[in-house]
């Protein structure tokens, strides 16, 4: 059984009937008796036990000869007499008993409650494994990447359990639960904050995200998206807006094979101001990094949150944003990857394959983009 799995049956009790004292009392009666040290007051106990279970079968008995006796005629199928080999035919007046025909098992009904939805949802980011090594199709492979939603809850959860079948569930298997489980248990715990608008998400934020995760395995990296307005909205060439949601979905695909991160929208038009309304969230004595690039002194946005977070009183260990700022990556012939180059040729998966992970499939990309509704002029 997996450390999730155990978890969930400490917090749940499964498998803890409570014990009387009596029950105490007797098992180890037996036990001693089975091994020939019972006492004259534990054989005597034993006993009554016995007379009292053969007391009890005696009352059952009885009460089936009673039901017995009391039936009528009519109560009762009538029994058919056994089938003469010689004849070959069941004797007359004696109506055949027609077969009864197989129970088909029930078909569950589909998962369509939000509470089940949300389950689903909760298995499926509790998942660790690479989805390229579990010989899923392409369809369920783009499925189990995505949010379930009540239509569909059905259809990932039977994805989620061939998952399972096809990894193995043992003492080796490891949940991105697990992984929060024991890093809560721990003192010192460090949680990386690497927020942005990612409109949409690139290699290079990618890039960014592994560096933490990595350099900090047993803490946790989230990434703000944020909700620009006005002027700081992406479209893409055909005016679909690129909405943090969309976002989201993107990065999702981009962070399936890195266990300690995951992917937040807090609500907030500012990246800055996703992550300062954050620190709020978090217990005292918390070890935060605030991430940055090295490249443009990318580093200095976080200048005030020092002073701002003791400020508040928040009690927190904030690195120096200059000391945890991580170096850029840049492709192989040095260009910075573009998030703008996307956007305009997301269904030419030529043309944006270098700006996307190595792992993720083009195709992926374009259909998020082929399910954003267009967006007027106005309405932007």
């Amino acid at each position: 059984m997996s450390k999730f799995l155990k978890k969930i049956a400490e917090l749940t009790n499964v498998d803890k009937t409570p014990e009387t004292a009596e029950d105490a009392a007797l098992k180890k009666a037996e036990d001693d008796e089975r091994q020939g040290n019972a006492t004259a007051q534990q054989k005597q106990l034993l006993q009554k036990k016995r007379q009292l279970n053969q007391a009890i079968g005696n009352k059952l008995d009885k009460a089936t000869q009673d039901l017995n006796t009391e039936a009528g005629p009519g109560d009762f199928p009538p029994t058919v007499p056994p089938v003469d080999p010689s004849i070959g035919a069941v004797p007359t007046g004696v109506p055949p008993v027609p077969p009864v025909p197989p129970v088909e098992p029930a078909e569950p009904d589909p998962l369509t409650t939000e509470g089940e939805t949300f389950l689903v949802n909760l298995a499926r980011r509790a998942l660790f494994v690479d989805i390229n090594e579990v010989g899923l199709t392409d369809l369920e492979r783009e499925s189990i990447n995505k949010t379930a939603k009540p239509k569909n809850s059905k259809k990932v959860a039977k994805i989620i359990r061939k998952i399972i079948v096809d990894y193995g569930l043992d003492e080796s298997f490891t949940s991105k639960v697990d992984v929060v489980i024991e890093d809560l248990k721990k003192n010192g715990r460090v949680v990386v904050l690497v927020p942005g608008s990612f409109k949409p998400p690139h290699k290079g934020h990618y890039e960014m995200v592994r560096q933490y995760s990595e350099a900090y395995p047993n803490g946790q990296i989230q990434v703000l998206i944020s909700n620009p307005a006005g002027r700081s909205i992406r479209k893409t060439k055909d005016n679909k807006v690129i909405t943090p949601e969309v976002a989201k979905q993107i990065f999702d695909l981009y962070v399936v094979n890195l266990r300690n991160v995951e992917v937040i929208i807090p609500g907030y038009n500012s990246p800055v101001t996703a992550a300062y309304e954050t620190l709020r969230t978090f217990p005292p004595g918390t070890n935060v990094i605030l991430g940055a690039s090295k490249k443009d002194d990318d580093w200095k946005r976080w200048s005030y949150a020092i002073p701002w977070a003791e400020k508040q009183g928040l009690q927190l260990n904030i690195e120096d944003p200059l000391k945890s700022a991580v170096d850029v990556v840049m492709s192989d012939g040095g260009r910075p990857y573009s998030a703008d180059n996307i956007r305009r040729n997301f269904d030419n998966f030529e043309a944006i394959r270098p700006d996307i992970p190595d792992h993720v499939a083009p195709e992926a990309i374009e259909q998020i983009f082929d399910e954003i509704e267009i967006t007027l002029p106005d309405e932007a």
